[in-house]
C-alpha cells in the first residue's frame, strides 16, 4: 500500500509540474484578483520564459491641471482630485485691473498616467469681500472665453457660478486636452450695479477655481455614469453627453 501510494503521488507531482498545468492554475488566481473589481487599474500579462513565468504591471490614473501650459495641479487617481485656485499671472501682474480688458489663462489637462482616460474639469467663480463669499453678486461678471475644440459644457449640471465641461476624445499617455479657455476678463457692466455714491464690486476680490477629474477609457459609458453620474454614448475614443 504505501508503495502504491508513493507511486499515486509521485505521478501527481509530474502532473503539477507540466508547463500548461503551472499556466492554468496561475490563469484562475489571476481571475480571482481581477474579480475583485479594482476600479482604475488594468493587468498586463507577458509570457517570458518557458515553461512559464509572468509579470503582472499595475497601471494608474494621474492627471495634472495646467495653466497657461504651466502644471499648478496633479494627482493621482486614488487622492483628491487636483484642485485649487488658479494663480491668474497675467492678471496679477497688471497693478490695475482693467475692465473688459481680455488676459491671457489658458486652462487645460494633461494625462500623466499610464492610461488613456476621459476627464472632466470643473470651473467655480465667485466675488469676496472681508468678510468673505458674497452670494448677492453676479459670477457672470468673471468671463471665460475661447473654448477649445473638443470640450462640451454640460447645461444640466453648470451654474452661474459652477461650470462643467466634458473632453469629447479620449486623453492619451503624456497628452494634453484643447485649451478649455483662452482668456479671462471682468464684464464692464459692474459700473452699472451702484448704490448712493458706492458702486457694489469696488474693492472686492474675484475668485477663480478649477477641479479636474478623469476616468479610465474602458467600458466608458459605465465608468462615467459610476463616477460622474452622468450618461453619455460613446466608446473608448470619443464620448457624447445624452
Amino acid at each position: 500500500m504505501g508503495l502504491e501510494r508513493e507511486s499515486k503521488m509521485k505521478k501527481f507531482k509530474q502532473f503539477l509540474s507540466r508547463p500548461i498545468v503551472i499556466a492554468l492554475l496561475f490563469v484562475m488566481a489571476l481571475g480571482l484578483l481581477l474579480g475583485t473589481g479594482i476600479e482604475g487599474t488594468r493587468a498586463v500579462l507577458n509570457e517570458t520564459s518557458s515553461p512559464f513565468h509572468a509579470t503582472m504591471n499595475v497601471s494608474s490614473i494621474d492627471v495634472a491641471l495646467l495653466e497657461n501650459k504651466n502644471p499648478v495641479a496633479e494627482n493621482g487617481y486614488n487622492n483628491n482630485s487636483p484642485e485649487g485656485e488658479l494663480k491668474l499671472p497675467a492678471v496679477k501682474a497688471d497693478k490695475k485691473l482693467k475692465l473688459g480688458y481680455a488676459y491671457p489663462e489658458q486652462i487645460a489637462v494633461r494625462n500623466i498616467g499610464s492610461i488613456p482616460q476621459f476627464v472632466r474639469v470643473t470651473i467655480t467663480k465667485y466675488w469676496t469681500d472681508e468678510q468673505g463669499k458674497r452670494v448677492d453678486l453676479k459670477p457672470e461678471y468673471i468671463e471665460l472665453e475661447g473654448l477649445g475644440a473638443g470640450w462640451m459644457k454640460d447645461p444640466d449640471a453648470s451654474t452661474p457660478e459652477r461650470e462643467v465641461y466634458y473632453y469629447s476624445s479620449v486623453l492619451a499617455p503624456n497628452v494634453s486636452t484643447t485649451n478649455l479657455t483662452e482668456t479671462i476678463r471682468i464684464h464692464p457692466d459692474v459700473m452699472k450695479h451702484k448704490s448712493d455714491t458706492a458702486y457694489d464690486y469696488d474693492d472686492l476680490k474675484f475668485h477663480l477655481e478649477a477641479k479636474v477629474d478623469a476616468v479610465q477609457n474602458r467600458h466608458a459609458e459605465e465608468a462615467i455614469k459610476s463616477a460622474w453620474g452622468v450618461s453619455v454614448s460613446g466608446d473608448e475614443n470619443t464620448i457624447a453627453l445624452d
